[in-house]
Order: C-alpha cells, then sequence, then structure tokens
C-alpha cells in the first residue's frame, strides 16, 4: 500500500548544533536504509519550507506507523499521512510509457 507522507522536521533546528548534526546524519543514513528496502520510494522537497513529500510503501497502516516511529527525527517531526489508492488511468498512463 502507498502513502504520500508530508514530513515537516523543521522544529530539529531548535536543538544544540551537535545533537541536531548528529540528528540528521542518523536520518540521512537511515532514509538510505528505507530507500534499499522499497518502503522510501520517491521524495521531493518542498521550496521555501525545510519538509518534505514522499511516496512510502508499507502493507498497511501499522506497518507504516512501524516505519515513522523508527526515524531518528520522528521526535522533533510533525508528520502527514494520506493513503493512496490507485486511480483507473494509471493503467493508460503504465502504457504510454512502455
Amino acid at each position: 500500500m502507498d502513502f504520500m507522507i508530508h514530513l515537516d522536521g523543521s522544529r530539529v533546528y531548535d536543538l544544540p548544533a551537535e545533537e541536531r548534526d548528529e540528528i540528521i546524519k542518523r536520518e540521512h543514513a537511515h532514509a538510505h536504509e528505507l530507500i534499499a528496502k522499497g518502503v522510501l520510494k520517491h521524495i521531493w522537497r518542498v521550496p521555501g519550507q525545510r519538509g518534505n513529500v514522499g511516496i512510502w510503501a508499507a502493507a498497511d497502516a501499522d506497518a507504516l506507523e512501524q516505519v515513522l516511529s523508527s526515524l531518528p527525527i520522528r521526535p522533533h517531526a510533525d508528520i502527514q499521512v494520506t493513503p493512496l489508492a490507485t486511480h483507473p488511468l494509471t493503467l493508460e498512463l503504465a502504457d504510454d510509457h512502455s
């Protein structure tokens, strides 16, 4: 199942520099692991913000919650989750790119 995640991690910048830098370093390493596992499928920066929007995959909402809870930045982030359903045009778009 796919989910659109809007993650605003700007509160991490309220922390002392050393603590902030360590969390960001761990967050980037964890993100690479999630990409390798196919959980984090796409990610975009939001211009003018410290947030991002991504497409994440998980078996269900409970599995997604486990992943989100594992994020080093989680205690300092505001996260909005939108479950996604397949649109009927998906097959047509896939055919157009074949």
